[in-house]
């Protein structure tokens, strides 16, 4: 699952062609790790899955902080404003997260993908009461274009006998919550301080209930647990990165190639072939999120 971290400084977005080449690997990283995810669940917790996805995120990331240095380092994690606020961001992520772990046991690794892909739609929405924002009658039509293709890719669903498609929902709007709250409270934070800080109130929360989901691990599964720790981390970086290199709303509709990589990764991984439908509604939705995200540019 992707996420959001920062706008990138002023004056360092000029470098397009390496921005969009970091979102192409940062989208496929993610991929990778849903991947792992997907395979780990259906032996262990999703919460035990959580909790090894954060604690390789610290463990990654304050490796790769103390290479910095500690004077940088320090002055990476004073330009806090609101470190209270820098903790509400991260369990708005750590109950985003929970929701796509849930989820990615459940159902097509696809079908999670496209639902999360509403989550600019949401924050659209959200960002009148919550931030005061307006939204022209062209953006409110998108909006509604992008509803209609989730309705279209998650189809006709007997929600009482499948109460886990509600999941990806959850998702999708914890993760806006989470958009919301960057721009609140992360606006003109250094986007390390974000992450390490997003990654540490995940890994806080995760640590005191993972003992109560215990499973003893398999020998065999150790090395998918690190990788899924370390991929937390690095691709979370690849996005910094693109957001540093090249403007949002150029980078971002590479993300969307999501939608192939999961497509692939879900036939020849789990034999997951999609339905039309599926396509059909991410088309409408990820055209309504190209169009918000250029349009607001």
């Amino acid at each position: 699952m992707s996420t959001s971290i920062a706008t990138p400084a002023a004056g360092a977005a000029d470098r397009p062609l390496l921005g969009i080449a970091f979102m192409l690997g940062a989208g496929l990283l993610f991929t990778l790790l849903d991947t792992g995810v997907k395979w780990l669940t259906q032996s262990y917790s999703p919460v035990q899955v959580v909790w090894a996805r954060y604690a390789g995120h610290m463990l990654v990331l304050g490796g790769y902080l103390l290479m910095l240095g500690w004077p940088r380092c320090r002055a990476i994690m004073a330009s806090v404003e609101s470190l209270p606020g820098q903790f509400v961001r991260g369990l708005l992520l750590l109950a985003a997260s929970t929701f796509a772990f849930l989820a990615f046991r459940e159902l097509p690794l696809l079908q999670v993908y496209v639902i999360n892909f509403s989550s600019p739609l949401l924050v659209t929405l959200l960002a009148i009461p919550l931030l005061g924002e307006r939204v022209t009658l062209a953006r409110g039509a998108a909006v509604a274009a992008g509803f209609v293709g989730v309705v279209i890719a998650v189809g006709p669903v007997d929600w009482r006998a499948q109460p886990a498609a509600l999941l990806p929902f959850g998702m999708a709007l914890c993760f806006a919550l989470y958009q919301l709250a960057t721009r609140r409270f992360g606006r003109n934070d250094h986007p390390l301080a974000s992450l390490f800080y997003a990654g540490l109130a995940g890994a806080m929360v995760s640590s005191v209930v993972v003992p109560f989901f215990w499973t003893p691990i398999a020998g065999g599964d150790v090395p998918l647990f690190l990788l899924v720790g370390a991929l937390g981390a690095v691709s979370q970086l690849g996005l910094i990165m693109a957001m540093r290199c090249a403007p949002a709303s150029l980078v971002s509709p590479f993300l969307y190639l999501q939608i192939v990589w999961a497509t692939v990764s879900g036939y020849l991984v789990f034999g997951d072939v999609p339905l039309v439908e599926t396509y059909l509604g991410a088309v409408l939705i990820i055209g309504a999120g190209i169009f918000l995200a250029t349009r607001k540019r």
